[in-house]
């Protein structure tokens, strides 16, 4: 009796040729269809300073930005000096270790400043950093 010889199922291939090309796509859509963030908020132009400190820890920072006009920002919302104080009493009860970091126009009024550090006062902020660029000269 002859035996019946048994085929072997053929094994499917996965093409693997095209796969570069694939993944040139993708990255070129990609690149093309992102798009990033510019920063938002007012223009200020900061006053330089010789000599600069960093902070390190950001969630303990609230950013306070004054632009030359007198429109003030508390992490990018548009408030008046009395919300300031409201605004960062709470903040400050939820943080004790809260920094500010006032960042004011080169250019701004200084009474504007001062309504502001008024207000933080009011808040019981007393931690207060003034952000300048860094200029030419000393520093570290």
């Amino acid at each position: 009796m002859k035996r019946i010889a048994q085929r072997r199922a053929m094994q499917p291939t996965i093409p693997t040729a095209s796969t570069s090309d694939i993944a040139f796509l993708l990255i070129i859509f990609f690149m093309v269809s992102t798009h990033f963030r510019t920063e938002r908020g007012l223009r200020i132009n900061l006053p330089q300073a010789e000599m600069t400190e960093r902070i390190l820890k950001r969630r303990n920072v609230a950013a306070v930005w004054i632009d030359a006009n007198g429109k003030m920002t508390v992490n990018d919302n548009l408030v008046t000096p009395a919300a300031i104080t409201a605004l960062m009493s709470e903040k400050i009860i939820e943080n004790p270790e809260l920094v500010v970091l006032l960042q004011a126009d080169k250019d701004v009024k200084y009474g504007f400043v001062t309504d502001v550090l008024e207000a933080l006062k009011d808040a019981r902020a007393l931690k207060v950093t003034f952000a300048t660029s860094y200029g030419k000269g000393g520093g570290g």
